[in-house]
């Protein structure tokens, strides 16, 4: 080492064998300092994946050119550029053990000491980046849980505040449980465990409106509010629409259930877009409630992409979209979603359908008084059923078999028992910790079995929305003043009680000379009748004929994807050969008109006795008709 006359640059191996024989000088008074051979960051002062011991700074891995930390205060950060700043805001108020562990040196008088409130950049950076890197690749999509509910691989459930995570009956810190990691966030409202039972009083203020179904309705209300409080750690999510004429009170819902759920606990608009909420949810699992989701401009997909979003949510899908970069961002949703409106937009896919419970008001009384409810009363109300569920969640597995069983039991299945099982048990747990027993479980059971049967929707599934679609489109020029639907001239082909008197009217030779005629029409757009009555089949061609194409133009089954649908209606069976349609071949299904709602039925408004009645009059050519 040179004396205080030596004006020679520092060199690396001057600052190492500084290190190596000095004793640790200077330096702030740190609480957990590191030992007198730890400082510099050097290798082999630090674990596989550290910074330092004891570090403050989490690092997480690496994705592409960015590091993944844990800051000081617990937040995931992305860092593609170690610079001097991004390192010290990582660090925030443990700059000093930043200083500390990467000093900058400088001589004095010939001795090297530390640099107050400096540090070494470069050693911090290429450290960092080291650590980062020996973490692995790092996945926020999957890794990744913000604020709300979630369960973890053992099916407890783990609750992230934003400031503290409540995990097996104790609260910790923001960081690591498990396999994923929970970053520091803004609080939402805590539960808080004790005080007085609160599901008596929101229920009673559940009553008050005026619910079309008040057997059920304000007990999948109550269920709701629990789903909503727990919809990250649930299996499935049910989607809530709730409908209310003007004058309803469907706005004064959406601010009671702002308050049970606390400032910051639910994610609510009346003016949003999928990728708002998107960005307003990030990776939590917090609830959305969207009020005003009216029926929009066709042209636009606004209210289709929320829509999309929550049919998402309700398994805890993916979405994805295009970036500028062509990487592509996305995310999972873990959110219950509940709208309100006058109307429900006409875009529900049938997928969206069998994912929806529907809650419908009735207008208020004229005169009847608004709540007055006290916001800080209804969040500590709030607060209480929240740590109530949390307490009760052990039993939930248990509760939600018990209620499917018991819905099944009265006919309720498939996507429609994942919604009401979901919905019931959880108002079960608001009520008892004790799960009800199946005679109580009967009654509201019934209840559900007799709603879904009475409002059931016409198509449940694609392959009726497809034939649904075919039937319904115009098809041929006007006839004697009309023109007819495909249904029309299909039924008219097989001699179909609901075939209208112009299409069936005409002098011809008998069935089989008309229903040729009718085929010659068809055939031009993909399409054949065999038979006739309840014998009678339709054929769908798979090929994409220009006739058949137009028919599906701007639907859901366009571009050949019909026969995908047609291939799951009951009874099709495909062509054993190809069939010549107006000179073009191809395969299809054969499909029993009886499988398409409605094509043997008699019109309702035909004249003339009983649907037997008529039937019975029919001769062969039906030229009476």
């Amino acid at each position: 080492m040179s004396d205080g006359t030596d004006n020679r640059p520092v060199s690396i191996e001057d600052v190492g064998r500084a290190l190596d024989e000095a004793p640790t000088v200077g330096g702030p008074a740190l609480s957990g300092a590191p030992p007198a051979n730890g400082g510099g960051g050097r290798d082999g002062d630090r674990a596989a994946g550290e910074i330092f011991d004891n570090c403050p700074v989490k690092p997480l891995g690496v994705n592409g050119k960015f590091a993944f930390f844990l800051d000081a205060l617990g937040q995931l950060r992305a860092i593609d550029n170690m610079n001097a700043q991004n390192i010290q805001s990582l660090f925030g108020s443990a700059i000093p053990r930043l200083c500390w562990q990467f000093p900058q040196w400088k001589k004095n008088e010939g001795e090297l000491e530390r640099v107050r409130n400096r540090f070494d950049q470069t050693t911090a950076s290429l450290t960092m980046w080291q650590a980062a890197a020996e973490c692995g690749v790092f996945d926020p999509d999957n890794a990744v849980r913000g604020v709300g509910a979630w369960q973890d691989d053992d099916g407890g459930l783990v609750y992230h505040m934003g400031d503290r995570v409540l995990y097996g009956g104790e609260v910790q810190g923001p960081g690591r449980i498990g396999g994923h990691i929970y970053p520091a966030a803004g609080a939402i409202p805590h539960p808080e465990p004790g005080g007085p039972d609160p599901v008596a009083e929101i229920e009673q203020v559940l009553s008050t409106w005026a619910w079309s179904n008040r057997d059920l309705h304000p007990v999948a209300a109550l269920g709701m509010i629990g789903v909503m409080m727990l919809c990250g750690a649930l299996d499935w999510r049910p989607v809530f629409w709730m409908t209310a004429a003007a004058g309803s009170g469907k706005s004064e819902f959406q601010r009671f259930l702002a308050m049970l759920h606390g400032d910051r606990g639910l994610v609510q608009s009346t003016d949003v877009t999928k990728s708002g909420l998107t960005s307003q949810l990030k990776q939590s699992s917090l609830p959305v409630a969207v009020d005003e989701l009216e029926p929009g401009d066709e042209r636009s997909s606004k209210e289709k992409d929320i829509v999309t979003l929550a049919r998402v949510a309700a398994s805890g899908g993916q979405w994805l979209r295009g970036s500028a970069d062509q990487t592509g961002v996305g995310g999972k949703v873990y959110s219950a979603f509940l709208f309100s409106s006058i109307l429900i937009p006409g875009i529900m896919k049938t997928q969206d359908i069998q994912r929806l419970i529907r809650l419908d008001l009735d207008p208020l009384p004229p005169g009847q008084a608004k709540l007055g409810l006290q916001p800080r009363t209804w969040r500590a109300r709030g607060a209480r059923l929240k740590a109530r569920l949390i307490a009760r969640w052990p039993s939930w597995q248990d509760r939600l078999s018990a209620w499917r069983q018991a819905l099944e039991l009265q006919g309720v299945m498939g996507r429609d028992a994942d919604n009401w099982s979901t919905v019931l048990a959880m108002a079960d747990m608001c009520q008892s910790e004790a799960i009800a027993s199946p005679d109580m479980m009967a009654p509201l059971c019934r209840k559900v079995a007799f709603q879904q049967a009475a409002t059931k929707e016409d198509v449940t599934n694609d392959a009726e929305a497809m034939l649904l679609h075919l039937m319904g489109q115009d098809f041929d020029t006007f006839r004697r003043g009309e023109i007819f639907t495909v249904g029309q001239w299909v039924a008219a082909a097989a001699c179909q009680p609901g075939a209208p008197e112009n299409l069936i009217s005409e002098a011809v030779d008998g069935q089989r000379e008309r229903q040729s005629k009718h085929n010659a029409k068809l055939a031009k757009v993909g399409l054949r009748v065999s038979g006739f009555g309840d014998e009678a089949q339709l054929f769908i061609a798979n090929k994409q004929i220009q006739g058949l194409k137009n028919l599906f133009k701007d639907s859901d089954f366009h571009s050949g994807v019909w026969s995908q649908s047609a291939r799951r209606v009951p009874g099709a069976e495909p062509s054993p050969h190809p069939l010549t349609l107006a000179g073009i071949r191809s395969r299809g299904y054969w499909i029993p008109l009886k499988s398409i709602a409605g094509m043997s039925d008699f019109p309702m408004d035909r004249d003339g006795g009983s649907p037997e009645a008529r039937g019975a009059a029919l001769d062969d050519d039906l030229e009476h008709f």
